[in-house]
């Protein structure tokens, strides 16, 4: 085997590859792909949420079911077999149902298959065995494992949703190659503290997001002298981009909000952070966004009055 055919083996959370790794946003935030090592954290999320289940809730201690452990682990797997993987059902005895085939085969769809249908197979397990076994935290389980492995949806109201879109991930993917050094530099700098998946930085994120449109009025406005955001907008007009008052007051109020949110422009320790990863997705895309807005303007109008 080549070195270019080598597969990646293990994952190491923070460890050097990690940290030494060139970041594509569809590293970040996965939607349509999922990598394998995502995977395996979401098989081994549902093999601890059924085997609890079926294990616990379904032994014959277990108040619920006391005289017919078996009957509620058998209605499973028969729902299972033939609304989801819509096979023939041909057991006729309830001890001949077993959790663990099924989770195997649930785990090699969460392996294998399309992300639609991983995510389909996880919101249909959730739905039907949260209610019955007290287990509504499964919900609240998930989410956190999709957090951690930036994949772009969430349960709300039982049911999964995206948080992000195409047209989000490909104004990030060509904000982050824009030809303005100083933003592409922070854009990046944002990327990474918004993937990190052992520490993640939202915070921070934010700043750099913020800190990228401000890199790109300044350089458009020849502002070398630390202007700020506020005052680096305000100069645009005379440089050829003819932005709406509306809009530019808007550009310039992420100074702001920068000062004020979640202690995102003070010091360490001065204000405890709030600031969430939803936002901190927020604030990457539609700062992405601007910057894509202004580089565009700025080649059509700008660049011969510079």
């Amino acid at each position: 085997m080549s070195e270019n055919e080598r597969k990646s083996m293990i994952r190491v959370r923070g460890g050097f590859s990690e940290r030494n790794r060139i970041i594509h946003f569809g590293d970040v935030i996965q939607t349509t792909e999922f990598e394998y090592f995502s995977r395996v954290a979401l098989c081994n999320c549902m093999y601890d949420f059924m085997s609890n289940i079926f294990e616990v809730v379904c032994s014959p201690s277990y108040s619920l079911y006391p005289e017919y452990p078996s009957s509620f682990e058998a209605a499973f797997c028969k729902d299972m077999i033939r609304n989801v993987f819509h096979e023939h059902d041909e057991c006729s005895q309830p001890d001949s149902y077993s959790w663990n085939s099924i989770y195997t085969s649930v785990r090699d769809v969460i392996t294998d298959a399309p992300y639609n249908e991983v995510l389909d197979i996880i919101e249909y397990i959730c739905n039907y065995l949260a209610p019955r076994s007290g287990a509504g935290t499964i919900y609240q389980k998930f989410n956190d494992l999709f957090e951690q492995e930036c994949i772009g949806y969430r349960f709300i109201s039982k049911r999964i949703v995206p948080i992000t879109d195409n047209s989000e991930v490909k104004e990030i993917e060509q904000a982050c190659h824009t030809p303005f050094e100083g933003a592409r530099t922070q854009l990046q700098k944002a990327l990474g503290f918004l993937s990190d998946r052992e520490n993640p930085d939202y915070k921070n994120s934010i700043k750099e997001s913020i800190s990228a449109v401000e890199s790109v009025c300044e350089t458009i406005v020849g502002s070398d002298n630390g202007a700020t955001l506020g005052k680096a907008v305000k100069h645009l007009e005379e440089h050829g981009l003819k932005i709406h008052s509306s809009l530019r007051e808007g550009i310039s109020k992420l100074y702001g909000y920068a000062c004020d949110q979640g202690g995102v422009r003070h010091g360490e320790g001065e204000v405890e952070s709030t600031v969430t990863f939803e936002e901190a997705k927020l604030m990457m895309v539609t700062c992405s966004a601007i910057v894509n807005y202004l580089v565009s303007e700025y080649g059509k109008h700008g660049a011969e009055n510079a």
